[in-house]
């Protein structure tokens, strides 16, 4: 009997030990992917940065042209592998957050049809989008709705064949003119459909699991790691709406159907801007990345302002000594004096009392990284920088807030007091100098 228990609590010990060295190892394999994330957003900084100045400066040569069309086409590809690798740890660990406003439904599907437009193009697909003439409002994560909405006309321009039809359709009521009764439905759907691949019996009920994919030729030519639709489930289910997929089979094309609650708030549903250009500014880039420090600046340049360059903490602050920066971008994992240090220095300097201060990262979410100090930092943009996410934040300071956070990283939502406190400190100082730059005036 005591030999049968010992034999018994040895293999008890050997399962508990066995658990914890799988969850050990998942624990690490989920910082890889999220470090591996980060990393690689690194390098594609500057290259997005350059193929966009190329972009500008190119000439009628259709070589060139061709040439900078595949060079695009393939880094869309590549930003949305690591959005999806990045994405697919935060599921994981519950991080996939949303920051909710209200908009109108229209913007953020002309969002993603825009952004889809060159490879629906290039797949020689025809598009017909069918969407409502009255205002849809939607108390929703604009950036993130318009990622749910990309990635279901992703899988419908990677397994439709070229010449096939894509339909992209927006139902939903009017509430502005119809009686609103508590049993009235006040859903919008959103339906993609196609007429590609489509989708077999056996596959269909585990589409929405983390690496599914299709073993269709096409879908294996196109690539992908099988991401797209579990970040859809995950996203569409934070925003209290559902996903359905539907396919009659292989061949027969597929139908993906999302419900989501809107609101009769359309007097508060923002206006779209005719443009997204930014009025000169002097701009300071920190990166210890010489090549992304380049690129970016070249096409800020390009943009029309006055632009320095620092590859080191030190050699921001003697630049500063000369150039006052109406914005500095400073990435936050230099070597030596890392970001957060410099930004800290800088608040100290007269000159750059006025200065506002962008933190650029791959993420948040990588291991080890240093936590960006919503006191220390206006904003944090992500890494490869969207000038039109630099538009939106500078604009949103001539309209006189300070706090702005796009792409995927977010400054905590509550604050205790003495948050409270400097961010009152702030919104003073901001009101009270607003008209110091071309750039600040609304």
């Amino acid at each position: 009997m005591t030999r049968a228990k010992a034999d018994a609590e040895a293999r008890a010990s050997e399962a508990e030990a066995s658990r914890n060295a799988l969850t050990l190892a998942e624990a690490r394999k989920d910082d890889f992917i999220a470090l591996l994330s980060h990393e690689l957003r690194n390098p594609l900084a500057p290259i997005d940065s350059a193929l966009t100045a190329a972009r500008k400066l190119a000439t009628d040569n259709p070589a060139v042209l061709s040439a900078l069309g595949i060079a695009d086409r393939q880094m869309r590809i590549l930003k949305r592998l690591v959005g999806d690798l990045l994405d697919a740890s935060r599921i994981r660990h519950g991080k996939l957050s949303t920051r909710p406003s209200y908009g109108l439904l229209q913007d953020i599907v002309a969002d993603a049809v825009t952004a889809m437009k060159a490879d629906v193009k290039n797949g020689e697909h025809r598009i017909h989008v069918t969407i409502p003439p009255f205002p849809v409002t939607v108390h929703a994560d604009a950036a993130r709705l318009t990622q749910v909405i990309s990635n279901l006309l992703t899988n419908a321009v990677k397994y439709t064949p070229p010449g096939g039809d894509i339909t992209l359709s927006v139902e939903a009521p009017d509430l502005s003119i119809e009686p609103i009764h508590d049993s009235s439905p006040r859903t919008a759907v959103i339906t993609v459909r196609d007429n590609g691949a489509g989708i077999s019996p056996s596959l269909l009920p585990h589409v929405f699991e983390m690496f599914a994919q299709s073993a269709s030729a096409r879908g294996k030519a196109e690539g992908g790691l099988g991401i797209g639709l579990a970040v859809v489930k995950h996203l569409v289910a934070a925003h209290n709406g559902t996903v359905i997929v539907a396919s009659d089979g292989e061949g027969q094309g597929t139908e993906v159907t999302v419900q989501l609650p809107i609101v009769c708030k359309s007097t508060s549903a923002p206006v779209a801007s005719a443009t997204r250009t930014m009025a000169p500014a002097r701009i300071l880039l920190v990166d210890d990345n010489a090549d992304a420090t380049a690129a970016l600046g070249t096409l800020l340049e390009l943009e029309g302002h006055e632009v320095k360059r620092a590859q080191s903490g030190p050699d921001a602050l003697s630049i500063v000594e000369s150039f006052t920066p109406d914005v500095a971008l400073i990435d936050i994992t230099m070597p030596g004096m890392d970001g957060i240090e410099l930004a800290q220095l800088l608040r100290l300097r007269a000159q750059c009392s006025l200065t506002k201060l962008v933190a650029l990262s791959g993420s948040t979410d990588a291991p080890g990284r240093p936590q960006i100090d919503e006191r220390i930092f206006d904003c944090h943009l992500i890494k490869p920088l969207s000038l039109d996410d630099l538009a939106d934040v500078m604009r949103s300071w001539r309209r006189g807030r300070r706090k702005v956070s796009m792409g995927t990283a977010s400054f905590p939502g509550s604050a205790n007091s003495a948050d409270s406190l400097v961010t009152k400190i702030w919104h003073r100082r901001w009101d009270a100098t607003r008209h110091r730059k071309d750039w600040h005036r609304s």
